[in-house]
């Protein structure tokens, strides 16, 4: 012991005592508290290995606490002996556990965290027999501050086991370089703070090991590789996707045109783009997607992620309607586990548009075969009929002319249908080719040219609103003439009012209504509920409405009549 100190001296060496008491005391519970909490509560690829490192880290302090507050004798010898072993295993640990955070073990054999683990076993095993002096010369005890701290005096093998433990060390922060430089950015930045804490930390212990101390008698090491425990977890646990999101963000998604949402594994939102609020509405940072979810648009994430096979569409509320096509592309660390995912949105409405035109046209030529081959087919082959029975009856030595009179007479009936029936295809034909060049049109103003001409007989018109839209305004005319006709012909209605709607405009009149049984054939060519209709005036507006890129759709007024409502509509 030294025999005399100065008063102040003897003073700071009492607050640093109990500096690092308290400091070492922090050391073994927390590392034991968070070897506990990972090992138990942590369902990661790594999490063993992390646990075995912080419960050794543990160890070593427990034992330098022990030394540290205990009276010199034989629990402060074993305390002595028992943090030179649980440094192995420290080292040990740390081999294992850098080869599983960096994927190296798919290199390294199985055997060499495993023959690790025996040298620290064999290593502890030579440090309490201590045959000849070979790990610990003597033990030697002097003052610190309110205590009497042990020193070991290294024995030859010691020193040999500092060597093996750099070179291990060395080894490792060559493994988490190669790892930084091959790493997605994601996971780059958590691997260098690991890797600055561990270079910090082995400088720290390698001045302590040249004597450079604070004291004498003090050893820190134990509370630096506590603390490097510390700053690993918070990067592996902590400094994760939340807080790789800014990064991605500032890089990629607010560059994004598309709508894009970044979530986490329980879809939590992380980052979002602005056009991600126009088609999905209010996003909050750190709020789960539900809250609030008015689009379904989390329900729709969801499925997305549950099916990936399965495409998912979103369409919104917006006017006109705007289709999305929901594509989430998950996010994974180095392990393969999912830390969250990346949502986008393509815009496919016109895509849909295209495809939606495309099956009209597929619709009309099997519409088109049908009348061609049954509803023409008829009057033809009547003609044909009656043809024949005309040569019969005036092949004969007498000829039968009244029967020939009224063979021409048929012949001329069935002609005039399928006239008829050639006007109407022509028509049908016409009206839904798609609109190249529309024009703006006002909808009050199409519709009063519209009821000047068509037939509606004692009929009165309203027009409630007006919009602008884009049209071809001679065929929406007829769509509006045709609609009013058919107001005046079945429903037998005395008002027809026209209204514009936030997705377009309505018609409706207040007769005696249409069966609702008939409203999926109402817009079918040929199709009529009075014996004398032709069946063409609705299919022609279908046929007006969908070559718009509109759609058209009937319904019942709540009192009574019927509304024809036309949505969809781009102004």
């Amino acid at each position: 012991m030294r025999p005399h100190q100065p008063v102040n001296q003897m003073g700071d060496d009492v607050l640093l005592s109990v500096v690092v008491a308290i400091l070492v005391f922090l050391s073994t519970a927390v590392s034991i508290g968070l070897a506990a909490y990972v090992r138990y509560r942590i369902d990661h690829p790594i999490a063993d290995s992390f646990g075995r490192l912080l419960a050794a880290y543990g160890l070593w302090a427990g034992c330098y606490l022990r030394m540290l507050l205990g009276p010199p004798g034989v629990l402060t010898r074993a305390a002595v002996v028992g943090q030179g072993i649980a440094a192995a295993f420290s080292i040990a640990a740390w081999f294992a556990f850098v080869i599983d955070y960096t994927g190296d073990s798919e290199w390294i054999p199985d055997t060499a965290p495993r023959l690790l683990w025996l040298w620290a076993g064999v290593h502890g095993f030579l440090r309490i027999s201590n045959p000849n002096d070979l790990f610990i010369s003597e033990i030697v005890y002097d003052s610190f501050g309110l205590f009497v701290l042990p020193l070991e005096v290294y024995g030859p093998l010691t020193r040999g086991t500092f060597l093996v433990t750099t070179l291990l060390l060395l080894f490792t922060f060559g493994l988490l370089v190669r790892f930084i430089r091959r790493a997605q950015s994601l996971y780059r930045y958590q691997a260098i703070i690991i890797l600055g804490a561990v270079v910090v930390n082995t400088a720290s212990t390698l001045l302590f090991l040249f004597d450079v101390r604070l004291h004498p008698q003090l050893d820190l090491t134990p509370v630096l590789y506590a603390g490097q425990g510390v700053v690993i977890w918070i990067a592996l646990y902590r400094y994760d996707f939340l807080r790789r999101a800014p990064v991605a963000a500032d890089r990629f998604f607010r560059e994004m045109a598309d709508p894009a949402v970044i979530v986490d594994d329980e879809l939590t939102v992380i980052e979002y783009n602005e056009a991600a609020t126009r088609v999905v509405g209010t996003l909050d940072k750190r709020a789960k997607l539900t809250e609030p979810d008015a689009e379904g648009f989390s329900e729709r994430v969801q499925a997305a992620i549950e099916n990936p096979e399965t495409p998912v569409e979103v369409t919104t509320n917006e006017s006109p309607a705007r289709v999305y096509d929901l594509e989430v592309t998950a996010v994974t660390d180095q392990f393969d586990l999912t830390q969250g995912y990346v949502v986008v949105l393509r815009d496919i409405t016109d895509r849909k548009q295209r495809e939606r035109q495309l099956e009209e046209q597929n619709d009309r030529l099997e519409e088109f075969a049908d009348v061609v081959s049954h509803d023409l087919r008829n009057p033809l082959s009547t003609a044909e009929g009656w043809a024949a029975a005309i040569t019969d009856a005036l092949d004969g030595e007498e000829p039968d002319v009244e029967t020939a009179r009224m063979g021409l007479e048929h012949i001329a009936t069935s002609h005039n249908r399928m006239d008829e029936l050639i006007g109407m295809l022509l028509t049908m034909a016409r009206q839904g080719q798609t609109v190249a060049d529309p024009e703006p049109v006002s909808i009050e103003d199409c519709a009063t040219d519209a009821w000047a001409t068509a037939e509606t007989g004692e009929l009165e018109l309203a027009v409630a609103g007006d919009r602008t839209v884009a049209a071809d305004p001679a065929r929406l005319r007829q769509a509006f003439e045709n609609l009013f006709r058919n107001a005046n012909d079945h429903g037998e209605a005395s008002m027809v009012t026209v209204t514009t709607t936030p997705d377009g405009f309505a018609v409706e009149d207040d007769g005696t209504g249409i069966d609702s049984d008939d409203y999926e054939a109402l817009f079918e060519f040929g199709y009529s509920t009075d014996d004398e209709g032709t069946g063409i005036g609705l299919a022609v507006v279908k046929r007006i409405i969908e070559a718009h890129g509109w759609r058209i759709a009937v319904d019942e007024r709540d009192d009574g009549g019927t509304c024809f409502e036309i949505t969809g509509v781009s102004t």
